[in-house]
This record gives C-alpha cells, structure tokens and sequence, in this order.
C-alpha cells in the first residue's frame, strides 16, 4: 500500500473506531465509504455497507439504495414504498484488494459473485450478512410493480495498485457486466476497476461539500434587509433547476430538500396535475405563470456578474414542483420552461426558520408544531456541543454537517440514529424501531422531541449507543448479540438505576447525569453490566432471536421479565 493510501485509511480508521480491525477490513470499510459515497448523499456508516470476511467470498461490500436510503430492514423498503408510492433502486457491490496487482482471478470470483447474488437458487453457500442483503433485493423485485424502471447496478474492484486498463483484465470486467445485463433485471449496469489515485479522489470527494454555480439572468434584487446578505426573485429556465437538484451523474440531490416540511408526496392530484401541465406541449411553456416557484435558501453565495455560486444550500419550499420536474424532465424542453425562484442567502437560523414557516404557510402543518420542532433540534445540537473529551458526540441536525470535518465519525449522531436510541432507551420501545426513520418517528408521535423534553436523555441514549457499538467494534462482545442492540439499550439503564423518570421532569437530570458518568467510567464496567444482561436474558433458555422476534412485544417483555425480574426494573 503506497504511503498517501496508507495514511489515508489509517486517518479514516481513527475516525470509525476500526484501528483494532486488520489493515485489510480497514481499507475494505475505507472503499465502501468511497465508493457509495458516490451515489448517497447522507452521512454513510460503513458499518451498513461491509460484508467482507470468509463467510461471503468475492464480495466487500454490498449497498442496496431505495429511494435515496441506504436499506438494512425489510421493513425499511415497506416503509419507503408506503412512504414515496414508488421504488428507485440502485445496487452497489465492492471487492476491495490491499494488494498492488489488479488480477483476473479475484475480478472473475467477484463478477461470479455478484451473478450468484441475483440467482433464485444460489450456487454459493451465504454468509449471514449476505443472506439479509438478498432477502432485502427479493423484497426489492417482488415490489417490482412500483418501480419507475428496473434497478441500476455498479460493481467496483479497487486494489492499492494503478490501474492501466489491461485489456485482458478490462475485457473480463466487461464480459462480467455483459452477463448481467443479459438477465434483463436492471436498466443499467457498470463495472469498473479503481486504482489507488481513483479511490484516494473519491475519498476526498466523499468528504467535501458542494457548490453549484448557476447562471440567473431574469432576477430582481430585492431590498437590503437585516440578517440577509443578499436576496433575488425571477426566473430560471428548469435546466439551471436541475444543476441544483441533480449531482454530477444525473441522480436527485435529496439533501438540498433537509429544510422541506415534507418529503415528495408523490401522484397527488397537484403533483398530477403539474406532470399533466409540462407534458402538455401547448401548456409546458405556461408552467412560469401556474405555478409558485421554488425558495431556495443558501449560506453562503457568491455573485460574480450573472453567476451565482452557492454552497450550503437548502429548497426550503419547492419541494413537490422540483421532484415532478425531475421526474418528467425528458417531455418538454428544460431551457424553454421557466420556473419562479426566489434565492436568499443568510447564515441566521432564525431567518431561514421564519422563512420556511412563510413559505410553507399553505401547508396543513400547525405552525407550533414546525417552531417547536426546529427549536428543540436546534437546543439538542446546542447541547451536545457541551460535553468535551470522551463525552464528546456531534448531533448533526442538518445532512453532512461534519462530512468535511476530522472527527471520528462514529461520535456523529444523525436524527435517525437519534429517533432510534431515545425510543428504545426511555419509551421502551425496542421492538418498534426498525423500519424508515420517517415512520419510526410517526409511530413515536408526541413522545419525541417533545418542546417540553429536557436534552439530557437524548444525549444520553446516544451515548450509551456509542458505547455499546465501540463493544462490539471492538469485539468485547459478541457480534451474534448486535441484534439486540436496541434492547440492551433499554436494559442497561434501567439495570444501572432502575426506572427513569420522566423526560419533562427535573429528575431527569439527576438520573441520566448518573448513566453518563457510568458510561464515560471504566469500559470493563460496562462489559461487565452488559454481559450480566446477557446472561440473565438466557435463564431458562437463549430467546429466539431473529428479524421477526426483533419487533414483537413479547420478546421485549420477556427480556424484561428475565432481566429486571418480574416488577419491570431493578
């Protein structure tokens, strides 16, 4: 492994927690991390990509994308199709060498690999991580229905060597992807070989924010107004749209849409009615006038002449009109329709908060509700920013907000994440948090991020999830209890401490100011609790522990019974 390579893993190491992994797996997370995060805008565990090892010969890693979200549950893809009405799909498969020679045996084991992965009736025995991995393409193409078209699928071999397209070795990547376009299930296929420059570039890429440089020639400058540095209304045709909504191959850009209200609601009668409009030759070019444009809200923006620069951006309203003209943008001509826009650049929160409640006043969301929530994302993001050292995890309340930054990235607790650890940890609610965060949090309605809730427990549930998944990292504990990782969450504290109070209440403080100092003291005391839990949750027989079990109330209570004994805690 040349040194520029070695230094890079060796720092992306340090911030996933993988330095005691072997320098193999290490460089096999630091290429899924690369590559997928080509196609996935989010912050990308690799955790959620790998699936190296001896078990699953020929494949590194394995991303299946649905919607734009990296799926690791059936219930996930369920949730997106109830959720969207609609299955984008992207498959993604790695094979990562730290050697420095490109070979054409390893190349023919991955193609066979990935063949086998799509075959009904499998040829090669599956390890567990590849086994969920096909369950969750069967549940993909039984849905295949409400695809928009057939999946793409992207195969990547990357050694630490160079790659000079060899032709014997390009010819066999290309019979490869010749055979699985023969299958006939995906719209596109790609294979490609990367050296040690191509994923040391994609690594790098992986870590910065974009800018996107637009030509706005139609606009008004509108009043100079405190907290806003600039601000413009006009017109754009909806091919300068697309350069803010697609990235550089084509695909959404689902994170310019973070600060939206809702998600794309997909075939409503308005959506309907906007497709109906721009696929109407007569009507496409009338599009400027029925419709209410676009707000965008950028941090910072450069004016050069016409051109803008903006970087940190966000559609805070548009939503809706951008995903239909993405969607049809192939049936009129993208430089003759127009689109309204209004683009506003300031870095106060408080005005891009009155400006997404302004802009989305039409929409039946009870203003308190929107203010409440903003609010209280704001003070948690606030508040974790008040622990140092050991303590130390960064709540990222918008996409990416650290993708640049040289923190271990295992300390970054995304709202998902968040939604998960609180629910499980102080609604004892375990079994109801697999599935789309979307709809986790709709389940957890009124019982989350609460305005009344004080910031303590959701730091703390955060934390004692670090602190568990260090443990297995690590390999304190036993991978084959990662399942039940939301369950310990729920177990240990109330092991520690019993019962905790309320989160409105200020014995809240009291009680999870005791957990952090538990869970920043001696790492063989929290082993030590945690395999107690373990053992307890055996008397009488190991439960039954698989994807179904996981999400039952009775497993939960069971647990509890076995572990806190018959009163519930203690």
């Amino acid at each position: 492994m040349d040194r520029i390579t070695e230094n890079l893993v060796k720092e992306f190491a340090g911030q996933y927690d993988l330095t005691s992994s072997p320098t193999d797996v290490q460089f096999e997370h630091f290429v899924n991390l690369a590559v997928v995060s080509q196609f996935y805008e989010e912050s990308v565990n690799p955790e959620d990509v790998h699936v190296g090892g001896d078990a699953n010969p020929g494949i590194d890693g394995l991303a299946i994308i649905v919607n734009g979200t990296i799926v690791t549950d059936v219930e996930e893809i369920t949730d997106l199709i109830e959720v969207n009405r609609y299955l984008e799909v992207a498959f993604i498969f790695t094979q990562a060498k730290t050697s420095s020679n490109f070979n054409g045996g390893d190349i023919g084991t991955f193609i066979e690999a990935v063949r086998d992965f799509f075959r009904p009736t499998p040829h090669l025995v599956r390890g567990e991580d590849i086994a969920l991995k096909a369950k969750l393409a069967e549940v993909v193409f039984a849905h295949s229905a409400k695809m928009r078209t057939n999946p793409t699928c992207h195969l990547y071999y990357v050694t630490t060597g160079v790659w000079n397209n060899d032709s014997n070795l390009a010819g066999r990547l290309g019979q490869g992807r010749s055979d699985i376009e023969a299958t006939q299930q995906f719209s596109s296929v790609t294979a490609d070989a990367l050296g040690a420059s191509q994923i040391q570039r994609l690594y790098r890429q992986s870590r910065e924010d974009f800018d996107v440089e637009i030509e706005f020639m139609n606009k008004v400058t509108l009043p100079t107004l405190p907290g806003i540095q600039q601000a413009f209304i006009g017109t754009v045709p909806v091919s300068v749209l697309l350069k803010l909504i697609c990235d550089d191959s084509g695909m959404l850009r689902r994170t310019v849409f973070e600060d939206n209200i809702r998600d794309y609601q997909g075939a409503t009668n308005v959506n309907s009615g906007m497709q109906n409009t721009l696929e109407n030759e007569s009507l496409s070019q009338a599009f400027v006038v029925l419709n209410n444009g676009i707000t965008v809200v950028s941090r910072h923006l450069q004016l050069t002449g016409n051109r803008c620069t903006l970087s940190g951006f966000q559609i805070v309203n548009g939503c809706q009109t951008s995903h239909v003209l993405f969607k049809c943008k192939d049936k009129f001509d993208s430089e003759k329709v127009l689109v309204p826009i209004k683009l506003v650049s300031t870095q106060d929160e408080e005005i891009v908060s009155a400006i997404i409640r302004s802009t989305n006043s039409q929409n039946s969301v009870k203003p308190e509700e929107l203010e409440a929530m903003t609010e209280f994302q704001k003070k948690l993001e606030q508040y974790y920013s008040t622990y140092e050292g050991p303590g130390r995890l960064y709540y990222e309340r918008r996409s990416k907000q650290y993708v640049s930054a040289t923190i271990e990235k295992s300390r970054i607790v995304t709202i998902p994440i968040q939604i998960k650890a609180y629910a499980s940890m102080f609604l004892e609610s375990p079994h109801r948090v697999s599935g789309y965060y979307g709809t986790v949090r709709s389940r957890m309605k009124g019982q989350i991020f609460n305005s009344e809730h004080r910031p303590i427990p959701y730091y703390a549930s955060a934390l004692a999830l670090y602190k568990l998944e260090s443990l297995f990292r690590n390999q304190l504990i036993g991978m084959d209890y990662k399942p039940l990782k939301w369950y310990l969450l729920m177990l240990l504290p109330r092991k520690v401490l019993g019962k905790p109070p309320n989160s409105s209440t200020k014995q809240i403080d009291t009680y999870c100011s005791k957990l952090i100092e538990f869970l920043l003291g001696d790492v063989h005391a929290i082993k030590s609790k945690i395999e107690k839990i373990i053992s307890l949750s055996e008397v009488g027989g190991r439960p039954e522990i698989n994807k179904d079990t996981l999400k039952t109330q009775a497993l939960r209570d069971q647990l509890s019974a076995r572990v806190l004994g018959t009163g519930g805690d203690g």
